[in-house]
């Protein structure tokens, strides 16, 4: 009981300050790492898809089509 009555009897200041180490501290960091997180797994997946085409269109397979043109 006296725990709620503490919280309830807070300060507009110390509401303030409570606010602003919630966003900055909490919130922040989390949309922060949660972006990094989606550009790793962007990146990750470009990377795939960039390995993936290199047989197509890489190094290899402008050989292996000039050994096909020499035949």
């Amino acid at each position: 009981m006296l725990v709620a009555m503490s919280v309830l009897a807070l300060s507009d200041a110390a509401e303030a300050t409570i606010g602003l180490i919630l966003i900055f501290f909490v919130i922040f960091p989390v949309l922060v790492q949660g972006l990094i997180a989606f550009a790793v797994a962007q990146g990750l997946g470009e990377r795939a898809a960039n390995q993936r085409d290199a047989g197509r269109w890489g190094r290899i397979a402008k050989e292996r089509q000039e050994a096909e043109r020499r035949l």
